[in-house]
């Protein structure tokens, strides 16, 4: 009998492992447990607390975006019904994100909490994001406030470790409740090392840069507004854009860059502006261009100057605070004094076309070369006022780089042609008319047996010695607190 029921006993157990290994296959123990937390919620009052994306001013809640990316850490993600996958900045790597109208448990100091995002939809056919937090009501007095403050330090320790830039671009006709940005990864490599300028300018804007950093309590004590204006200007291809991306790597500042052609009004500028975060850079290209097509178009645009104006150090400015505006133009003589007055603009810094201290630099950093036979004939071009931007000889470095013999025979033949250029357009333009008559003198004298290669030299070092003065002072920045060092920065 008693060997009977140690059988029976064995065989139960037995039965019990086999039916638990085959259900914990299915989705049927799944369901138990879903069933099970059910029934157990109901046996609890439970508080809601709503964490919206925007606020009433159509801000970004900073609450929200801590909140978000706190449970996106969680490892709880991946037990999820249902999750979002996306690759990382490193090639190898997956991030999981939480999809909308899923729940997720937390555990904080005993108590279980519950989060849900949520997209509810208004009437215009948008919709507005938020978080729900579920709490006991019996455990809310207890660990509200310092589960809450758990997440501010724990997304400060998620930004540490990810230090992550991102760029963000206004969008044309985008639904106001979801934003009117949209961002994504800012893998530029550009850095403040790697920017070629000349050292005691660059030294003075990283100063400059780290001071502001620095500064919340100065400028609180002055009742100034926490942000710092630059306008970059030159010539395309001087490397003003990259200059911005080396300023946002150096401050670890998220980009917003302004499309001033998809504002829709001066209204919309300013929800562009609240819509930005603190620590970021608003970047505003071709200012000068815009303004310009303002004047030539003569139509009433959408977006008005005074806008602009009240953009860059309005009311409407002070609406956030650690921020760098920078902006760019071709020419500072193309923008009114109104637009670059001081105030609006605290910095200048002219990117000139290539020196050849500049070009130097890049064959170091392009061709790995700190000397070479034909770098002397590259200096005498240059200092015959032959210019290229850094942008033209990066890319016949890039070219060659297998050859660097051949890379420099390339920018002499690039330079040579460059020079050839601005001599036909002298002889050519408006102003030009005395050249002209010399030229048809000398002709005639030519056909009257006298050569004229010694006038044609002596005219070459007329243009050559003014071509000297012109890009000595194109590279020179005309306001007070500058030094003549090839760049300038006030």
């Amino acid at each position: 009998m008693f060997l009977a029921n140690l059988s029976l006993l064995i065989f139960s157990v037995v039965f019990l492992v086999v039916v638990f290994r085959i259900l914990s296959k299915t989705s049927l123990i799944y369901s138990l447990k879903k069933s099970w937390r059910l029934v157990e919620e109901k046996c609890y009052v439970y508080q809601f607390y709503r964490v919206p994306k925007f606020n009433d001013n159509m801000q970004e809640n900073q609450l929200y975006r801590k909140v978000y990316a706190y449970l996106n850490s969680l490892p709880c993600v991946e037990d999820s019904d249902f999750a979002n996958l996306f690759s990382g900045t490193k090639s190898t790597e997956i991030n999981l994100i939480l999809d909308e109208n899923q729940t997720l448990a937390d555990q904080f100091l005993g108590a279980r909490v519950y989060w849900k995002i949520e997209n509810c939809r208004n009437d215009g056919g948008g919709g507005e994001k938020s978080l729900v937090l579920k709490i006991r009501k019996n455990d809310k007095r207890r660990i509200l406030v310092p589960y809450l403050q758990n997440i501010h330090q724990a997304f400060d320790e998620i930004e540490q470790k990810r230090k992550e830039v991102r760029l963000f671009v206004n969008v044309e006709n985008g639904l106001q409740r979801d934003g009117r940005w949209r961002s994504t990864s800012f893998t530029h490599p550009a850095t403040m090392e790697t920017i070629v300028m000349d050292a005691d300018l660059k030294t003075r804007i990283k100063s400059d840069l780290e001071n502001f950093l620095k500064s919340r309590q100065y400028y609180h004590r002055l009742g100034r507004v926490w942000k710092r204006s630059y306008l970059l200007y030159g010539s395309a291809g001087t490397g003003k854009s990259t200059f911005v991306a080396a300023m946002a790597k150096f401050l670890s500042y998220d980009i917003y860059e302004v499309n001033l052609h998809k504002v829709q009004n001066d209204a919309d500028l300013k929800y562009l502006l609240l819509q930005t975060t603190k620590k970021s850079i608003l970047v505003v290209e071709d200012l000068d261009r815009y303004l310009d097509e303002k004047k030539s178009t003569g139509a009433a645009a959408a977006l008005s100057l005074s806008g602009i104006l009240n953009f860059m150090d309005g009311v409407f400015s002070c609406c956030g605070e650690e921020r760098v505006m920078v902006f760019t133009a071709s020419s500072k003589e193309n923008i009114g004094a109104c637009v670059i007055r001081p105030g609006r603009i605290d910095v200048h810094i002219n990117f000139p076309h290539c020196d050849f201290t500049a070009f130097k630099s890049l064959a170091g950093s392009h061709l790995g070369l700190k000397d070479h036979k034909l770098f002397h004939q590259v200096e005498e071009i240059f200092q015959t006022g032959a210019t290229l931007s850094p942008a033209e000889i990066c890319e016949i470095m890039i070219s060659n780089r297998g050859s660097p013999s051949r890379a420099l025979k390339t920018v002499i033949t690039a330079l040579q042609g460059n020079l050839a250029g601005r001599i036909g357009r002298r002889l050519s333009g408006s102003g030009s008319g005395r050249y002209t008559d010399e030229t048809d003198e000398h002709a005639k004298e030519g056909q009257s047996g006298i050569h004229p290669m010694k006038e044609i030299k002596n005219l070459y070092g007329l243009l050559r010695a003014r071509s000297s003065r012109k890009a000595s002072l194109d590279k020179f920045d005309v306001d007070p607190e500058n030094s003549g060092s090839g760049h300038g920065a006030s």
